[in-house]
């Protein structure tokens, strides 16, 4: 597992992922970062969802992205959710608009920044969270 400074425990060990979500944590796995875009019309479709919300086809094609971005919003954890998360506080939950997919917008994690330093708008860049064999979790570093 990999360790970086200001990160929740990786509770997610499994993404349980379905037929709509599996591209995408295979890709992690390479440690690619991808997005699904509606193959009708363009539209970007995180999380991707049988129909597109703009033309309402199905078909979807999966996409690389450049694996950088922008902080859209965040907040900091400074009191733990349960008593096994003490050690990991403060930490930085946050919605990352991801260039190269208009409209698409990860949530995931600001890691190896001090939570003081955090800001709306400021640029990131993916790392990757190998929680174990089969699950790579997408976190994001200021670039």
């Amino acid at each position: 597992m990999t360790q970086f400074a200001y990160a929740p425990p990786p509770l997610v060990d499994d993404p349980h992922a379905d037929e709509y979500t599996a591209p995408f944590w295979q890709a992690t796995l390479r440690e690619e970062l991808t997005a699904p875009r509606c193959a009708a019309c363009g539209t970007f479709r995180l999380p991707p969802h049988r129909f597109c919300h703009r033309c309402r086809a199905q078909a979807l094609e999966w996409l690389p992205l450049p694996g950088t971005g922008t902080l859209y919003s965040f907040i900091v954890v400074r009191h733990p959710l349960r008593p096994d998360m003490a050690d990991h506080i403060p930490y930085v939950p946050a919605v990352i608009e991801a260039d190269g997919a208009p409209g698409c917008r990860f949530v995931s994690n600001v890691v190896d920044c001090e939570p003081g330093l955090v800001a709306i708008g400021m640029p990131v860049r993916v790392v990757w969270d190998h929680v174990n064999e089969r699950t790579v979790i997408p976190r994001w570093r200021p670039a």
